[in-house]
C-alpha cells in the first residue's frame, strides 16, 4: 500500500478507517507507522479479511494494544487470523456490530493477554471459550444467547477464562440459570444479567462465584420468583437489582455481610414498615442504598439507624408525605439524601436534624407538593438564614407552592408569611371549614348511594355465611386434600393487578394460590398444566374483564372449569367481575356463567376492604356454603 509512504518517521499513534469501502491491503501497509497503538475498520464490508491479516505482518506488534473491528458484517475468520500476535499483549479487541453466530475463542489463542474482548451486538447463539485464558473483560451484550457459556476445561473444574475478572450477558435470551451455570469462574468479580428473561433465582444459584463483587440483575420484567437464598454472596460488595417491579415480600438480602451498595430502583417494597425493616435489617455496611420508585409511603423508623456507613440515601419518586422525627436521627454518614418527586407538603423544625442538615453535601427535596401555608413558615425562614439553599438540587426552580389555589406556582423561596397572617385565627377559616366538612358529608353519603352497590351485596353476603355457621350448616368437605386453595383463571392484559393485588393479599392470608406464568411445569402443554393444577385445587377464581371476554384461551378454560361447577356445585367457582363487561364484548357463554353463578364486583377505594373480605370468605369456606354473592 502505497498510501503511508509519504508519512514517513511520523508519530502517528491512531488510525481509523471508516466506510471507505476498502477491499484489499497490501502486507506491508502499516510498515512506515511504527508508532501506531490504535487500529479501527469501521463499516468496511468490502474488505477482504485475508489481505487483512497479511497486513498484520507489517503492524509494530509492541505498540498496538487497540484493535477494532466493528459494524463490518463479518461472520467468520480464518483459525490463524491473529497468528501474528502470538505472545502479544492487547488491551482492547472490539468485533462489535459484526454477524457471528458461532464464535470460537480460539481465534485469541494467540495473544499472553487481553485486557478487554467486546464480542457485543452479534448474532451469537454459541461462544466456543477454549482459547479464551488471556481475556480478563469478555463483553456480550445484545446477542442471542441461551444459556451461560461452557468456561470449564474439564470435568475436574480446570477452567478456560482463569483470568476472566468481568462478564457482561446483558440483553440475550438466557430463561434459566443451572447450579452448573457459574462452574469455574472462580476469578470472576462482577456479572452483568441485565435484560435477559429469567423466570426464577434459585437458592445458591451464584454460591460457586465466591469471589463476585458486582452483581447487576436489572430490567428482567419476567422475573416473578426469588428464593430466600438466592444471593447468599459473602463476598459481595454491590447488587444492582433494579427496574424489575419485583414485589419484595421475604428476607432476600439476609446473607450478604459485605454488602457496601443496593440499588432496588423501580420495584415494589412491602406498604407495611415492620416488613421493610425485615428486609434490611442484616446490611449494616451499607454506605448507598437507592429505593427511587419503590411505591414507599411510610419511612420505618430505626431502619436507617442500623446502616451507621451510610453516605448515599436516594428516596425519590416515591408517594412519602411526612415521616417520624426518629426517622433521619443520628445518621452521621449521610452526605446525600434524595427525596425529590415525592408528595411532601409541610417541612418543619422535627423534620430533619440540624446536625443532619449541616452535614450534607447534596440535597434534594425538589418536585414536591409544597403547601405554602404558616406551617411551611420554619422552612422558607431556614432556607433565608441559612446555607442549605447552597446544596438543593433544582433550586429555587421546582420549589414551588401548589396549595393554596392562590398561592399555586409560587416559588417558596418568594413565599413569605408574616406574623399578622399566621398568629390569630381567623373566622374565614371556621366558615371554610364548616363549609368544606358540609360538603365532604353530602359528597360521601351519595358515593354510598350511588356506587356502593356492589359493597352493600358483599356485605349481605358475609352478613349470610355468619348467618348459616350459627345455624350450624354442615361443612361436607374441606381443602386440606388439596395442594392449593385456589387456581386463578385471568387474561395477560389483567396481570398486574392479579399478581399485586390479588395474589398478594391471598398469599398474606397464609392461602396457596396457582397462577399460570408462576407456577406451571415449564416444557408442559398449557393444555396438560391447566388440567393438572385445575386438579390440584380448591378453588377456581376468574377474574373477567372486557379483554378476558375477547381472550380465545380465557373462554376455553371457562368452559373447561364448568366440569368442575357440574361436579361441586357452583360454590365452586369464585366470579370476580374487575372491570365490567361491555354489552357488545359479551358471549354466550359468559352470559350463561353470570345468570347461573353469583359473583364479586371489584370496587377501589370505598368498599375495597369488604371485597377483600369476602374473597377471603369464599376460598376458605368449605362447599355447599351460601353463595359467594346475591346480585
Amino acid at each position: 500500500m502505497e498510501t503511508f509512504r509519504n508519512v514517513s518517521n511520523n508519530n502517528l499513534t491512531r488510525l481509523v478507517f471508516t466506510n471507505n469501502s476498502i477491499e484489499d491491503l497490501t502486507a506491508d501497509a502499516f510498515q512506515e507507522l511504527n508508532y501506531l497503538g490504535y487500529l479501527e475498520m469501521s463499516q468496511e464490508r468490502k474488505l477482504n479479511i485475508s489481505t487483512l491479516k497479511m497486513s498484520f505482518r507489517s503492524l509494530n506488534k509492541r505498540r498496538m494494544n487497540n484493535i477494532i473491528f466493528k459494524n463490518n458484517a463479518w461472520n467468520r475468520f480464518p483459525i490463524d487470523f491473529f497468528s501474528d500476535f502470538r505472545n502479544y499483549t492487547m488491551k482492547r479487541i472490539s468485533l462489535y456490530g459484526n454477524e457471528f453466530r458461532n464464535f470460537n475463542g480460539s481465534l485469541l489463542s494467540y495473544f499472553s493477554r487481553i485486557n478487554t474482548l467486546n464480542i457485543a451486538r452479534n448474532e451469537i447463539v454459541f461462544l466456543n471459550a477454549r482459547g479464551l485464558h488471556a481475556v480478563t473483560e469478555l463483553t456480550l451484550f445484545d446477542n442471542y444467547i441461551f444459556e451461560i457459556p461452557n468456561f470449564c476445561a474439564n470435568d475436574a473444574g480446570q477452567s478456560l477464562v482463569p483470568r476472566l475478572s468481568r462478564l457482561d450477558l446483558t440483553d440475550n435470551l438466557i430463561r434459566k440459570l443451572l447450579s452448573t451455570s457459574f462452574n469455574c469462574l472462580d476469578n470472576l468479580k462482577h456479572l452483568i444479567l441485565d435484560k435477559n428473561r429469567l423466570q426464577t433465582l434459585e437458592n445458591d444459584i451464584f454460591s460457586r462465584l465466591t469471589n463476585l463483587k458486582m452483581l447487576w440483575i436489572s430490567r428482567m420484567c419476567h422475573l416473578f420468583v426469588v428464593k430466600k437464598r438466592a444471593f447468599r454472596l459473602p463476598s459481595l460488595t454491590e447488587l444492582i437489582f433494579s427496574h424489575n417491579r419485583f414485589y419484595f415480600k421475604r428476607e432476600l438480602f439476609n446473607h450478604l455481610p459485605s454488602l457496601k451498595k443496593l440499588d432496588l430502583t423501580n420495584n415494589f417494597l412491602s406498604k407495611f414498615p415492620v416488613n421493610i425493616n425485615r428486609l434490611f435489617y442484616r446490611l449494616s455496611n451499607l454506605t448507598t442504598l437507592n429505593l427511587q420508585g419503590s411505591r414507599i409511603k411510610i419511612l420505618p423508623e430505626g431502619l436507617f439507624q442500623k446502616m451507621p456507613f451510610l453516605k448515599i440515601l436516594n428516596l425519590k419518586d416515591n408517594r412519602i408525605v411526612a415521616w417520624s422525627r426518629n426517622v433521619f436521627e443520628n445518621l452521621t454518614s449521610l452526605r446525600h439524601l434524595y427525596l425529590d418527586g415525592n408528595h411532601i407538603r409541610i417541612i418543619n423544625e422535627s423534620s430533619f436534624p440540624s446536625q443532619l442538615l449541616r452535614a450534607l453535601l447534596k440535597f434534594d427535596i425538589s418536585h414536591n407538593e409544597f403547601w405554602c401555608t404558616c406551617a411551611q413558615r420554619w422552612f422558607v425562614d431556614y432556607l433565608r438564614s441559612s446555607n442549605i439553599s447552597i446544596i438543593l438540587n433544582d433550586w429555587p426552580d421546582f420549589y414551588q407552592c401548589v396549595y393554596p389555589e392562590e398561592k399555586k406556582g409560587i416559588l417558596l423561596v418568594d413565599y413569605k408569611p408574616t406574623n399578622a397572617e399566621c398568629s390569630k385565627w381567623s373566622p374565614v377559616f371556621t366558615i371554610v371549614i364548616v363549609t368544606v366538612s358540609s360538603v365532604f358529608i353530602v359528597t360521601v353519603v351519595l358515593m354510598l348511594i350511588f356506587n356502593c352497590n356492589a359493597n352493600i351485596r358483599n356485605l349481605v353476603y358475609l352478613l349470610r355465611v355468619n348467618a348459616w355457621k350459627r345455624k350450624g350448616y354442615v361443612i361436607f368437605n374441606s381443602s386440606e386434600s388439596c395442594e392449593y386453595d385456589a387456581f386463578v383463571i385471568y387474561c395477560d392484559s389483567d396481570r398486574q393487578w392479579v399478581h399485586y393485588d390479588l395474589l398478594n393479599r391471598l398469599e398474606e392470608n397464609g392461602l396457596k394460590v396457582c397462577v399460570h406464568q408462576r407456577d406451571f411445569d415449564i416444557g408442559e402443554s398449557i393444555i396438560d398444566n391447566i388440567a393438572k393444577y385445575v386438579g390440584k385445587s380448591w378453588k377456581i377464581i376468574v377474574v373477567m374483564s372486557n379483554n378476558f371476554t375477547k381472550s380465545e384461551w380465557c373462554q376455553w378454560e371457562v368452559d373447561f372449569v364448568q366440569e368442575r361447577r357440574r361436579r361441586h356445585g357452583k360454590e365452586a367457582l369464585i366470579l370476580i367481575m374487575h372491570s365490567q363487561i361491555d354489552s357488545s364484548h359479551m358471549t354466550t357463554s359468559i352470559r350463561s356463567l353470570l345468570d347461573t353463578t353469583p359473583h364479586l364486583q371489584y370496587q377501589k377505594g370505598l368498599g375495597e376492604d369488604l371485597f377483600w373480605s369476602a374473597i377471603m370468605k369464599a376460598v376458605k369456606k368449605p362447599l355447599k356454603h351460601p353463595p359467594v354473592s346475591v346480585l
